[in-house]
């Protein structure tokens, strides 16, 4: 028996740290996530466990922003972190058995190396007020979740990450009706690295069936151009690599490097590889190809989905003082936008910051993410362009990240938030609990979310109020899909 807290008089009750696997540590460390050995009988579930291993960069990223909007650092207190995380959350407003409630099961973002499932924009229970049971999971980080080496084998050799994600999904399968969701109406939804996991999950078979459709926020890492999926023998590398930061070399390298301390090796690591982005590998187990190539060859989970981006993603890592020689570095330093059309196509604009950020956000985001509703049949598309108002707004914009707090309900008290936010954040959270509910966002009272289809091109944009529109950054998508339609022939 779990005993959860209930929330006040809101009606949800919430179960924290619920473990989904045994602790993967000592000799589990690099392995795949492995059934808990014991039965959860009468366990306090009123904390949120320790987050996973990671640096403090996402915590960084809360308290820069606290700042930008006039409060101050002290909003966030420090975070907790273990190697021992595979825990999960459980917000739902009727644990009857029988209730068979729509179940929407959130994947965090954090470049897969940093970022936990309860982050203060994460918390299920406004979500959960609409009649969905809302669960948040967590998944190993980093050279924890993504590492490999010649000598590991077995059921899993690499991407333990989303070995973790398929572990929590058996997890919420076999369990949920006790929390009175549904199993046969999981909807997966994530923002960010923790979007790009998902999307690798609709392209492995060892995760089919196991959710019906998903929510993809602010896709990153599609496995295109310079974020082309890692392979097996990269991931090796990397672990020979990690492991000579040691001194560990020869037939017991490996074994010695999993007696390292969970600290010192992730200090070590950091160290050595500062920028390196973990994307799901063709591991030949989860993953036999790219998730690109997957996407291109029609393979992609038959569920339906919702994609989109934020009209800003990247404007606030745009230099503040960019000038040509910025807007030409970052040209030719996209994946598919590498091409004097894109220059010629937004040559009326003169802000130099805003043709960076036009141009990566598409290169990056907006125009992928459209290619692939483009692909299937019954998929939805948003574009999140709504600017806070204040000045913290005008100095982010629509972000990375922007639209969480109206997903979840869940805007903190310094940021400005006005009744225009407010209604917003209602009419999203109709779209996105509606959608687990049914497969379509569309219910009465709305207003009317079309398909995408390449031929129209209509989305839903979320400003300052939801309205369909025709796609944004049209010229430069064209452009996009041309490249891409030149690389699969090449």
């Amino acid at each position: 028996v779990l005993h959860g807290e209930v929330l006040g008089d809101t009606g949800i009750t919430v179960f924290r740290g619920v473990p989904f696997a045994e602790p993967p540590v000592g000799e589990l460390r690099w392995r795949a996530p492995q059934p808990l050995q014991t039965k959860l009988a009468k366990r306090n579930a009123t904390t949120f466990a320790p987050a996973c291993m990671q640096s403090m960069r996402i915590l960084d990223w809360y308290r820069d922003m606290a700042e930008i909007f006039g409060s101050t650092r002290d909003e966030f207190a420090d975070l907790e972190i273990s190697e021992d995380c595979l825990y999960l959350n459980v917000w739902t407003p009727d644990s009857g058995n029988d209730a068979n409630l729509p179940v929407m099961v959130y994947v965090h973002g954090g470049s897969n190396n940093s970022g936990w499932a309860y982050e203060p924009d994460y918390r299920g229970h406004v979500l959960a007020e609409r009649g969905v049971v809302v669960v948040s999971i967590a998944y190993r980080l980093g050279l924890f979740g993504f590492l490999s080496h010649p000598d590991i084998e077995g059921d899993a050799v690499a991407n333990f990450a989303l070995w973790d994600q398929v572990a929590a999904l058996g997890w919420i399968q076999a369990h949920i009706a006790q929390f009175g969701g549904d199993p046969k109406r999981i909807t997966l939804f994530g923002e960010s690295a923790g979007s790009q996991d998902i999307l690798a999950l609709m392209a492995s078979q060892q995760a089919q069936g196991m959710f019906h459709g998903a929510i993809l926020q602010s896709n990153a890492g599609f496995g295109i151009g310079r974020r082309a999926s890692p392979s097996l023998d990269d991931e090796r590398q990397r672990g020979i690599e990690t492991a000579a930061l040691f001194g560990f070399t020869g037939a017991d390298a490996w074994r010695r490097l999993k007696e390292v301390p969970a600290g010192e090796l992730l200090t070590a690591y950091e160290e050595h590889f500062p920028r390196y982005y973990h994307s799901p590998a063709i591991d030949e187990q989860l993953l036999h190809q790219s998730v690109w190539a997957t996407i291109n060859a029609g393979q992609l989970a038959d569920i339906p989905f919702i994609i989109g981006s934020n009209g800003d993603e990247r404007y606030g890592g745009t230099p503040v003082d960019a000038d040509a020689g910025d807007v030409r570095e970052a040209i030719e330093s996209s994946n598919h936008l590498n091409s004097p059309q894109t220059l010629a196509a937004v040559l009326a604009e003169s802000d130099y910051r805003e043709i960076i950020d036009r141009i990566t956000t598409a290169d990056g985001m907006l125009c992928p993410s459209q290619y692939t509703a483009a692909s299937v049949d019954d998929a939805w598309v948003y574009h999140f362009t709504r600017i806070r108002e204040g000045e913290g707004g005008a100095a982010v914009r629509a972000y990375h990240g922007a639209e969480l707090p109206y997903t979840f309900g869940t805007h903190p008290d310094w940021m400005k938030t006005t009744d225009v936010d407010w209604d917003l954040t209602e009419q999203i959270l109709s779209y996105w609990t509606g959608f687990a509910a049914t497969g379509n966002p569309n219910s009465p009272g709305l207003p009317a979310w079309p398909r995408f289809k390449a031929s129209d091109q209509q989305v839903m944009t979320f400003g300052n109020e939801a309205r369909a529109s025709e796609t944004s950054e049209p010229a430069l998508c064209r452009i996009f899909n041309a490249a891409v339609r030149s690389s699969d022939q090449n």
